[in-house]
């Protein structure tokens, strides 16, 4: 998300009308004009403490950001000064200026005029947009598929053992290995379940595709700092106990249909649907092995640099783009041409070790 560029544009836009107040003649409009920006600077004030705490979170350090949050309270104190206000009128003022803009006589020595400035922020934001949408279209036009190519291959292959229980698909006996860690409450997994594997069907005779788990769930994966995804540790547990009854893949498919409604239940009424016993599938979710093997996966994808979901190895080089078929494609036919010039060198298997 590109949020140098928005914050660019909130900036411009406070800057454009605060230049405009502070030139009006006329002390009404230039009130109602601060008023106005007062309220986004209020907004980008709360954001910023949204930010910060993050920013604890992650005891991350970014002086950067730090500096653009005192920017910001900055700005509303002298807007608040602008507007002549003391620091005990400012509830009282904003108070009446709502309730303005609500219809409802207030007091104010000015109109507030809401759908004005809704309407030329809405403006300002749309020319932004569709100016980022025009950037991102000429920079992808310009980055071509073999520089894409070239980047991908010029990164250096991650060195990591895939335990022989996790689930596979595809043939085991290929030279291209795929692996994919995934998080089954993550929604873009479900859409890369989906667009991954259809691009990958087409070379499901040379590939064999690893499905490790890395949900993103505090319960389990220490690597969290938030609940973001709560019920996909037990989903991910869920997924091993699938493929210790032999079904990995349609369970698989059934979880990412119904992510929005993961829970307990409908695990094990997915197993029961399945003709599995639900006493022996829970024992299973429950049983310390089955947490441990998800562990061990999660700990995998924290060696070889995982930092999100879903994310995909091709032969230990991490793909940038799994949403780019050409990419994919392009990427899956040069392993293949890498594979058989090796083979035809030197007469032994290129087993890339993962």
């Amino acid at each position: 998300m590109p949020t140098g560029w928005w914050g660019f544009l909130l900036y411009l836009g406070m800057a454009l009308a605060v230049t405009f107040a502070a030139l009006s003649k006329d002390k009404a409009r230039a009130n109602s004009t601060a008023a106005a920006v007062l309220v986004f600077a209020l907004g980008a004030v709360l954001f910023s403490f949204y930010k910060a705490y993050q920013l604890v979170l992650l005891k991350a350090m970014c002086p950067v950001c730090i500096g653009m949050y005192v920017i910001n309270l900055a700005i509303v104190a002298l807007l608040v000064r602008a507007l002549q206000l003391t620091d005990n009128e400012v509830g009282r003022f904003l108070a009446q200026y709502f309730k303005s803009v609500l219809g409802r006589p207030a007091g104010l020595t000015f109109s507030p005029q809401p759908v004005l400035f809704s309407a030329l922020a809405v403006s300002l934001f749309s020319v932004g947009y569709l100016g980022l949408e025009k950037y991102e279209h000429g920079r992808q036009k310009s980055a071509s598929l073999q520089d894409n190519l070239a980047a991908h291959f010029a990164q250096k292959p991650v060195a990591m053992d895939v335990d022989t229980s996790a689930a596979a698909w595809g043939n085991r006996n290929s030279k291209i290995t795929i692996v994919e860690f995934s998080d089954f409450e993550c929604p873009a997994c479900g859409a890369a379940a989906t667009r991954f594997g259809d691009i990958i069907k087409e070379y499901q005779n040379e590939v064999q595709l690893y499905f490790l788990n890395y949900p993103l769930d505090k319960a389990i994966n220490p690597n969290v700092l938030r609940d973001f995804h709560r019920n996909a540790g037990l989903a991910a547990r869920a997924g091993v106990c699938a493929q210790q009854h032999g079904d990995f893949w349609s369970y698989h498919d059934d979880l990412f249909r119904q992510q929005k409604q993961l829970s307990r239940g409908l695990l094990v009424d997915l197993a029961r649907q399945r003709g599995w016993e639900a006493a022996a599938f829970e024992a299973c979710l429950d049983d310390e092995a089955t947490i441990q093997q998800v562990r061990e996966e999660i700990a995998d994808g924290q060696i070889a640099g995982v930092k999100g979901t879903p994310t995909f190895f091709i032969n230990g080089r991490m793909v940038k783009s799994w949403g780019d078929a050409d990419l994919i494609r392009g990427i899956l036919r040069e392993e293949r041409k890498r594979t058989l010039k090796l083979n035809g060198s030197t007469g032994l298997a290129a087993q890339a070790k993962f």
